[in-house]
Parts: C-alpha cells; structure tokens; sequence
C-alpha cells in the first residue's frame, strides 16, 4: 500500500525503519543507534490484522488474546504481572485485572459510570444530574465531594467542610478561585491573561503575586516575585531548548541534546537516552541512568551510590519502583494512577472524571482510608491539600519549570503527596518525574529521553512543553494547550506533530465513560467546526453572542447593560437584553440545522415572524441551552433559566439567516 512511512530520520540524525505486510500492517520496527547498533521489533497478527504477538529488541515477547467479539481480553508479557479484562453484553468494561488488584466498574441505565470498586475493595459512587453533569462523588456510602456547574464549567465544589467557588473569564479561562471555610475567606488565587492569551499574573493570598513574560513565540522568559523570592530568567535556543539562565557557567548543546550546564555534564547513549550526569568539583559526582530495549528507565544510581529499579507492565506503564530493598506498588486505570502499595502505606488517588487533574487522595486502605482534597492551579498542578475539616496539610511553592521550592506541612500531617505537572508523579530517590511514557527533569525543564513518538512529538524530542504557564502533557507524549484534558489543538501547530507511523498495537480498553468522553470531545470538536464554517458563511453572530463556551459573567452582563459578551462593548443606547447561549457546540449545530433545512424537508421554511417582520424558525429542542433576562426590579441581578428547551434562528428579508439563540417558550 502507498502512504506507510519507510523511514524517519529525527532531527537527531536518529534514524528508523518500517516494514509492512501487503495490507500495510506492521511487520518489523528497526532502530539505528549512532553507534551502529540496531534494535528490532517484530510484530505477528492474525488475519484480521491484530497483533497477537509482539516480540522486543532483547527477546521478549507480548501475547494479545481478543474474544469472539474482537476485544482485548489477555496481555501476557510473560512477568508476574499479566492484564485481562471483562466486558458485559453491551460492550462495557466491567472488570480489570491488574497482577495483584482488580478494578471493577457498574453503569446507571445511561450508560454512565456510577460505580467504581478499588483495588482495596473501597467503594466510590458517582450521582450525575439528568443531563449527565456530575453533581456529587461517594466514598464506602459516605459523600466525599460536590459539584455545581454553570454553563458547563465547575462553579462551586464542596470538600469536606470548604466550599471552593470558580470564575471564570469570556474565554473559559479560570479567573478567580477562593476557598471558603465557614462562610470565611480561607485563601485564594485570581488570574490574569494578556492580550496573546498568556498567564500574565497571578495573586496568590498565601504565595504573593507573580508576573510572567514571553517572547515573541510565546515561551516563558521571565517570573517576577512580588516577595523575597529572586526573579526567574529563561532563554530558548532557536530548536525550543531551554537555557536557565539563573545557572552559573555555560551552557552547550548538541542538536537538540544538552551536554552542559554550569557545573553538570550529560552523557547519552546511542539513541539519545541520557545515561550520566557528571557534576561537582572535577565531575565527581555522577549519577547514572539505565533503560531497557524499549528505552525504559529502569535503573538510578546516585551519586551517594543508593539503588533503584523500575519495572513495568505490557503497556509500558510502571508498576513498581525498589528503593533501598522497599519496593511499592502501583495500580492504574488507563493512563491514570489510582492507587500505590508498599509493606509501609496503601493510598488510592481519585481525579476529575475524564481529566488527569487529581481529586482527592484517599492514604489508608479500605473503610480505613482517610480522604484528602487537592486544590489545584488553573492548569491542574496541585497547590494544597486539605484534611476533612479544611486544615491545609500539605503546601508546595514551585520554580516555572515544576521543581518544587519549598513544601510546609500542618494541622499535624507530614504527608507527602507525589503528584505534579499534570500526569506526573515525583520520584523523592531521584528528583525526576515520572510522566507515563518517560522521565521528566523539573530541574532542567526536559526529559530524559526523546519522546518515543518519534518525529510526530514534534521537532524537540525533549523540550515539555511550549510553555509551562499554559501547556500540559499528562502522557509525556503531546503537549496540550489550556486546563483539562488534551483536547484537539487550534491554530499553529509543530509540521512534525502529523507524522506518525500506526504500530497496531491494541488500546488499553476504555470503561464506557472513557468511550463516551472521548466521542464526545471528538464530536463537539467536529460541530465547533462546522457551526464556526456557517457562522463565516452567513454572517451570523451566534457564536459571539450565543455560543457555549461563553462565559457565565459575560453572559449575564448582557442581561444587564446589552455588553457584547465577547468584545465586552456596550452599544449606544443598549439596554439589558435576554442573554442566552447554546448548552454545547452539537445542540448549537442541530438547532441551525433544523432551521436551515425544513425547506429541503418539504416543510414551511418559516415558523412565524418575529416583531421586527423577520422570518424566524422556532422549535422545541430539549437541552437547548441556559440563559439571563432583565430583572426590572433589580437590574444588577437577571433571572437565571437554567433550562432554556427551545430555540430560535432569524433570517434576514432574503432569507439568509443572521443569528440564532436558545429561547423560553412563548
């Protein structure tokens, strides 16, 4: 078949092979190291084109075994730890197993996950709305957290006795975040973006205030600390390699490889793994770093001389790390990690459904299991935990790049929580972070390794990201714009990011929540789309007045005074207007597609007029959206519908049709 890259050659000069079967699946992956070396994967499949058996560079080899019905039943790699999962008559994940714990999953009548059983056999239960949006979390029968949305957006969340409250800005980005502790202030965070979109400031009521700056492609240059703190500078190398510029001494690179910085030197192997870093008085102190054929980190020696180990599963993901003969266990679910093991502690970690952004940490095991809440930054990094009764038992300070610069601990806890940048876990043996797919060094603000996607992670192998003030990269894969999940990325993206070669290995299997989520973030991605195409070729202006991701303060400004709620403009004369917008970008498709194709249909085109003789179409459609209206008695506080279940779509005297809107009925 035409179209199977042969061949890639990494800006590193790395270089690696295909070869494909005559129906273009995979057969043999080869890479070159620099030093001649080669390393083979072979991949055999059945007539269907799945992969049975996949053998690694030093002879291992991965068994897949599907069922009647094409599903991922068994994963073998011949350890201690096999996988196997078990699914009900509807196609849904029910069971996972995982070497020593299962996970076990339970569905309303929606199809929704309802019911989670850990691998400690705790309880979590999930209770949604009739939309689906989900209103509260229980922990073994007891309620664990709360959730109010507006507009789509988390506006209040409850954890044990502190009520947090989120604004929002027109943009969806988080503006304001305060915690209330009995009706009272308990600390809190406001933000500011610049025109380009950046963080640009952020007040914190127990850290100060920091300003940010950017050069002119967008990447962090600069932090000033309001406090005693001494500013932070960061230069970037024409390929996107960060220079701390704080660190005595010069600073050498080689393609896209940092060999030196101030007193530390870095040594690689021939696939570009970093193996050694050289440091102190003559480069005595080394620490050293090995990896498996599948460039896995499987061993640290420090400069102390103190040993540790890694292990992993047939995914890749760890699943248990040695340190000083203590060896501690992990558990996961998909890409997340939900819970750790040791002779010493058990503790489970729960997130925001659909994201990587923690939740809650429940240490303990069991009924035993104590819970405590994370309060998180505007891209999910966690900033402080609280016991039940809102006492902050853990507070970290960070430098721009993740590395933690001072912890404090209280109300009696010296509890240490691993959690960092989004999707990573801190390593206290070695300072790096460990971020599912390869090593992260806060210290540096790079990986260990280049990213195994090879050219489709882009042109830096082992740069984070663009900028640690508004990127993530939970899988230490693809970096992600904005707070949440990875989500489609919009206007300017890295030419490497589209080449990539389908090794048809199977995807872990998703639970139906999983599946649902990732539809939909395609979908709505799809309709965002097409109702932005429409909007250009008609004219319209329902995305800038009417559109989903609008805010709830903009929102309700033009109920108010008749602001536009994207410019923020007030019109000469305006007033307060009915404010409403669509409850998301498929409901905002469907509503113009019914009005715009009744004529194709054999329908009237037209419901009726509107009071300026405008043709409209006005139609039921359940979930339409939410909205404000003027309150003559108390213009500063519109009425709030937050169920709007019909709709309305004006055309011009031409028919072209100019804006459309959720509406009550009439």
């Amino acid at each position: 078949p035409s179209g199977l890259i042969r061949q890639q050659i990494g800006f590193d000069g790395q270089r690696t092979a295909y070869a494909y079967d005559l129906n273009g699946h995979l057969l043999e992956k080869t890479e070159f190291g620099a030093d001649g070396s080669q390393l083979v994967t072979a991949y055999q499949r059945d007539t269907a084109g799945r992969l049975l058996i996949k053998t690694l560079p030093d002879g291992q080899t991965i068994q897949y075994r599907y069922d009647g019905l094409g599903r991922l039943v068994d994963v073998d790699d011949g350890s201690d730890h096999p996988l196997a999962f078990e699914y009900d008559t509807q196609d849904r994940l029910i069971t996972e197993h995982q070497g020593w714990g299962t996970l076990r999953y339970g569905y309303d009548a929606c199809g929704r996950l309802n019911h989670l059983r850990l691998p400690d056999n705790s309880k979590v239960d999930y209770h949604h709305a009739p939309g689906g949006a989900l209103t509260a979390i229980d922990l073994n029968g007891t309620r664990l957290t709360e959730h109010q949305l507006r507009g789509g957006r988390e506006h209040q969340r409850r954890q044990g006795l502190l009520l947090s409250q989120y604004e929002h800005d027109e943009q969806g980005r988080l503006k304001a975040h305060t915690v209330l502790q009995n009706q009272q202030t308990l600390f809190w965070r406001d933000y500011a973006y610049s025109p380009k979109g950046n963080l640009a400031a952020l007040s914190d009521s127990r850290r100060g205030r920091r300003e940010y700056q950017y050069d002119p492609l967008d990447r962090l240059t600069r932090i000033e600390y309001a406090h005693t703190d001494p500013a932070e500078h960061f230069a970037h190398h024409p390929a996107g390699n960060l220079l701390m510029q704080d660190r005595p001494g010069p600073t050498t690179l080689k393609g896209n490889r940092l060999l030196m910085e101030g007193d530390r030197h870095y040594d690689y192997d021939a696939f570009g793994n970093l193996i050694r870093e050289r440091r102190g008085k003559a480069q005595v102190l080394v620490t050293e770093y090995r990896y498996d054929s599948q460039h896995r980190l499987i061993g640290v020696t420090t400069a102390d001389g103190r040993e540790t180990s890694y292990r992993y599963d047939a995914f890749g993901r760890r699943i248990s790390k040695t340190v000083d003969g203590v060896t501690t266990e992990f558990f996961w679910q998909g890409d997340q990690l939900v819970a750790e093991s040791s002779r010493q502690h058990h503790r489970s970690y729960l997130y925001e459904p659909g994201t990587f952004r923690p939740l809650a940490l429940l240490d303990g095991k069991g009924l035993n299991a104590c819970p405590f809440y994370y309060h998180l930054d505007h891209l999910g990094t966690p900033q402080e935990l609280t016991n039940y009764g809102g006492q902050i038992v853990w507070l970290a300070r960070y430098h721009g790049y993740g590395k933690v610069r001072a912890i404090e601990h209280g109300g009696g806890e010296q509890l240490e929580q691993p959690l960092r940048f989004q999707g990573q876990y801190h390593d206290l043996e070695s300072g790096l972070h460990y971020n599912r797919h390869r090593y992260y060094n806060p210290e540096t603000g790079r990986y260990l390794t280049p990213d195994p996607s090879k050219l489709a992670g882009g042109l830096n192998g082992y740069r984070y990201t663009l900028n640690p003030t508004g990127w993530v990269d939970p899988l230490g894969l693809v970096d992600c714009p904005g707070a949440g999940t990875c989500k489609p990325a919009v206007g300017e993206q890295d030419p490497a990011a589209k080449v990539g070669v389908d090794e048809g290995e199977p995807q872990l299997p998703m639970t139906a929540e999983q599946r649902r989520a990732r539809i939909d973030e395609l979908a709505e991605a799809n309709a965002k789309r097409r109702v932005i195409r429409m909007e250009n070729e008609y004219g319209m202006h329902t995305v800038e007045k009417h559109g989903s991701e609008i805010s709830d303060t903009a929102l309700k400004q033009r109920a108010i005074n008749g602001a536009n709620p994207h410019t923020g403009e007030i019109p000469k004369g305006a007033s307060g207007s009915l404010s409403s917008q669509f409850s998301n970008w498929r409901v905002h498709l469907n509503a113009l597609n019914k009005a715009m194709t009744r004529g194709g249909l054999g329908l009237d085109p037209f419901t009726g007029l509107d009071h300026k003789k405008d043709r409209i179409v006005r139609l039921e459609l359940p979930g339409a959206g939410r909205g404000y209206k003027p309150n003559k008695k108390d213009k500063q506080n519109p009425k709030l519908n937050e169920n709007l279940n019909w709709f309305e779509v004006k055309f011009d005297k031409q028919g072209v049709p100019y804006t459309g809107f959720p509406a009550e009925r009439k």
